[in-house]
């Protein structure tokens, strides 16, 4: 499904009214009757429609003479200056007066009645909503989230729709109701969780103005990624599904590669190697029967690979994922740079493979590999120089400008994971804050490495991996919720991969 930013939205809004002659008034008619519509799935007995000063309250007056008109119980809270009111708001806003409508300018009124109200509806801003707040609209916001049950047009109000980041105050809303597209703010930052279950409704914007829009930013819902899986033929081996190089562990930090090591095996690898220090044989070995053991080296409790074993694993491996566990230093981002030098196939880099490329970010553009990157925000701001803030507040931007810069596909891990080739984005739908618990990165990655093993491109090895790690942690949710562990992960991704 297509997301968008306000500026996109605007734009399209633009081009339906002016290029495609469609009356702003008409477009705000057709979102009413979109509102009303799923209004009345709910069968409210009572509705309160607080309404803003913009279009937002202008769908929200639309939809309270909706309701009016098929006999539902419906009172308009609207506690602004009137003179506020300018074009097709103002337009709504003066039809519900000649019906006689009793329009409260009093928020109290429905904080001290909100037992009566089976419904409130939330149109007080939408996706335009810039800057600060005033204490009186946080006042308004605090009431409609005493609610026994919250509808939200376009965007929950207070959240800013470009990165989901609420603005002082924000309404959680059990359902929002928007408009041809998805917003970023409905999938992002806060935005995600106050938006509640979203509905995208038609409201009669021709589809070129979408085409003509060129967006190239996706929502990741259950049918896209799911779509991506191949079923298998009969006729097939092990050979069929990849051979993978997971390199990585320390003494201190075995635990990193066994994850990622069972994840990939879970997720449908034919082959998995873990190549580690042989100081941690014993550790692993024992938890993962299935993989090929190559011990290797090792210095102070770090990886120590020679050139010979580097030239083995480049000329059998399909994939190599690096940097899980594996710790900081010259020798390891020498190894690193070897890899990426000479091996075309493609790499992983995580964890502590990106730490170490840090000191020499440029090696990127020089590779010869075909790399994935997959940082948490807090790597990112390494790679990038960027504050941890800024990253969250420009997910999609950054995600994207990097990949366009170093020519690689960038997983910005996060609540809503961001995966980017520079082209095209995508934003994840699945997982649950259970899954911020140790290790579920590290399964992530071999996951990741797992799929484009088989056959799966870069692109579409993180979009289906951050899919199904999402879903598989889900699942791990309704069985020990926020007590879930990376291994709970792990042991739930199955349930998705079959026909």
């Amino acid at each position: 499904m297509l997301v968008v930013n306000s500026s996109e939205m605007k734009q399209i809004d633009l081009r339906a009214i002016e290029i495609y002659r469609i009356p702003g008034i008409v477009l705000m008619e057709n979102a009413a009757h979109s509102v009303f519509e799923e209004i009345a799935k709910l069968n409210p007995r009572k509705v309160a429609i607080v309404c803003g000063p913009g279009n937002n309250g202008g769908d929200g007056f639309a939809v309270a003479r909706l309701l009016k008109t098929h006999s539902y119980d419906v009172d308009v809270f609207f506690c602004f200056d009137e003179k506020k009111l300018k074009g097709d708001a103002k337009v709504n806003y003066e039809i519900l007066k000649t019906m006689d409508f009793s329009i409260i300018k009093d928020i109290e009124y429905l904080q001290n009645n909100m037992i009566n109200y089976d419904l409130v509806v939330d149109a007080l801003f939408g996706t335009g909503l810039r800057g600060e707040i005033s204490e009186e609209s946080k006042r308004i916001i605090d009431v409609i989230n005493q609610g026994r049950f919250i509808l939200s047009i376009d965007i929950p109000s207070g959240i800013n729709s470009d990165n989901g980041k609420s603005i002082g105050k924000c309404v959680y809303a059990d359902i929002t109701i928007t408009f041809e597209c998805k917003k970023y703010g409905h999938l992002l930052g806060e935005g995600r969780e106050a938006s509640g279950a979203v509905i995208v409704k038609k409201i009669s914007i021709p589809k070129k103005c979408m085409d003509e829009q060129n967006i190239k930013t996706f929502s990741c819902d259950d049918k896209f990624p799911l779509s991506i899986y191949k079923r298998r033929n009969f006729d097939t081996n092990k050979g069929d599904f990849g051979k993978v190089y997971i390199i990585g562990g320390s003494y201190n930090m075995s635990g990193a590669v066994i994850l990622a090591l069972k994840a990939a095996i879970k997720t449908g690898s034919g082959l998995v190697c873990g190549v580690y220090p042989e100081s941690i044989i014993d550790r692993v070995a024992t938890q993962i029967p299935e993989i090929i053991n190559i011990p290797c080296e090792e210095k102070n409790g770090f990886l120590e690979i020679g050139v010979d074993m580097l030239n083995d694993i480049i000329n059998k491996a399909d994939v190599i994922s690096i940097g899980i566990g594996m710790g900081k230093g010259h020798s390891l981002l020498e190894m690193i740079k070897y890899i990426l030098y000479k091996f075309k196939g493609y790499v992983v880099l995580d964890a502590d493979g990106l730490n170490n490329i840090c000191e020499d970010i440029s090696l990127l553009n020089e590779a010869n590999s075909k790399v994935i990157i997959t940082p948490h925000p807090g790597e990112m701001s390494r790679l990038t120089g960027l504050t941890v803030d800024y990253i969250n507040s420009n997910r999609v931007e950054v995600a994207k400008d990097f990949a366009n810069k170093y020519g690689c596909v960038v997983l910005l891990k996060g609540s809503s994971t961001v995966v980017s080739n520079g082209e095209e984005t995508y934003i994840n739908t699945s997982g649950n804050p259970g899954m911020a618990t140790a290790g579920s990165g590290d399964v992530l990655t071999g996951m990741i490495t797992s799929l484009l093993g088989q056959g799966y491109g870069l692109l579409e090895s993180g979009i289906l991996g951050s899919f199904l790690h999402g879903k598989a942690g889900d699942e791990a949710y309704k069985q020990y919720g926020y007590g879930l562990t990376a291994t709970d992960i792990i042991e739930n991704v199955g349930k998705f991969l079959k026909f």
